[in-house]
C-alpha cells in the first residue's frame, strides 16, 4: 500500500493503522530470517497472512468493529509472542537472523502499544490532553530515534552526506526523547491542564517530526529511484514516515490513537 497521510480517524482507520504497522513489521522481518530457520520463517509467514487478512477487512469497513478489534488484538498478541520468543533466542545466539536485537525490541514495543490502544477503544477510556501529550512523546520519540538508527543500519557507508544528515537528526530526536522523559516525571499526575512548558515542547516536537517525515519521504524517493545505495526493505521509509505523521497529528489533536 503506498504512503498515505489522510487515513480516516474513525475506528476502522485507527485499527488499520496499527494492524498495518504490525503487518509491515512481519514483512520486513521475513527478509531477514535465514533459510536455515524454516520453522521461524513459517511461523512469521502465518502472521503476515493473518495480519494481512485483518488489514483488508479494516479497509472494507463491512465487519463489525467490535469483532474486528478482537480479532486484531488476538493476532497482535500472537505476533508479539513470536517476536519476544525470537528476541530471547537471538540474545542467546540460538537463531540465525540479520535483524538487530534492538529492532526486534522496537517491533515488540509497537505490538504492545497496539494492544494498549485497542484496550483503550474497547473500554471507552479517556486520556486527558496533558496525559496524551506526555504519552505520545514518551512512546513515539524513542521510536523516531530508532528509525534513524535503522536508516543508518541499512544505508551503505558510501552515502557520506546522508549519514551526516541522519546522525544530526538522530542526536536531535534522542535529545527530544530525553526531554520527554524528564517532563513525564516533572509534570506528575493528575495532569489536569497542559502547562506552558509542555505545550511549548509539544509544538517543538510537531515541527521537528514534520521535518523528519519529509526527510523520510525524500529518502524513500531516492531509494525507489536506486539513487541511494542501501539494503533497506521495500517501502520501509513509507512505513516510518506514516508513523511520524501519526505522531504529529496525535500531538496536534492531543489524543492517544
Amino acid at each position: 500500500m503506498p504512503y498515505t497521510d489522510d487515513y480516516e480517524r474513525d475506528i476502522y482507520g485507527i485499527i488499520a493503522f496499527w494492524v498495518q504497522n504490525n503487518y509491515d513489521h512481519g514483512r520486513f522481518f521475513d527478509r531477514e530470517i535465514s533459510h536455515h530457520e524454516m520453522e521461524l520463517a513459517r511461523a512469521n509467514q502465518h502472521m503476515i497472512q493473518r495480519l494481512g487478512t485483518i488489514f483488508e477487512k479494516t479497509k472494507s469497513k463491512t465487519v463489525d468493529p467490535g469483532a474486528l478489534i478482537n480479532e486484531a488484538q488476538h493476532a497482535t498478541n500472537e505476533f508479539h509472542g513470536l517476536l519476544v520468543y525470537t528476541l530471547d533466542k537471538s540474545l542467546r545466539c540460538e537463531t540465525i537472523i540479520s535483524t538487530p536485537q534492538s529492532l526486534l525490541d522496537h517491533m515488540i514495543r509497537e505490538a504492545e502499544e497496539t494492544v494498549s490502544v485497542f484496550k483503550l477503544i474497547q473500554t471507552g477510556g479517556r486520556v486527558s490532553p496533558a496525559d496524551a501529550i506526555i504519552h505520545e512523546n514518551y512512546f513515539w520519540l524513542r521510536q523516531m530515534a530508532d528509525h534513524l538508527s535503522y536508516i543508518t543500519h541499512y544505508l551503505d557507508t558510501s552515502n557520506y552526506e546522508l549519514h551526516d544528515q541522519v546522525r544530526n537528526m538522530t542526536k536531535k530526536f534522542e535529545n527530544l526523547f530525553l526531554q520527554a522523559n524528564a517532563l513525564r516525571t516533572m509534570i506528575r499526575p493528575p495532569r489536569k491542564e497542559v502547562l506552558p512548558a509542555l505545550d511549548g515542547f509539544s509544538q517543538m516536537v510537531i515541527k521537528e517530526t514534520k521535518a523528519l517525515e519529509a526527510f523520510k519521504l525524500e529518502l524513500d524517493e531516492l531509494i525507489k529511484q536506486c539513487a541511494a545505495v542501501t539494503t533497506s526493505p521495500p517501502d520501509l521509509l513509507e512505513h516510518i514516515a506514516r508513523e511520524a505523521h501519526h505522531l504529529w497529528r496525535n500531538l496536534e489533536d492531543r489524543v492517544v490513537l
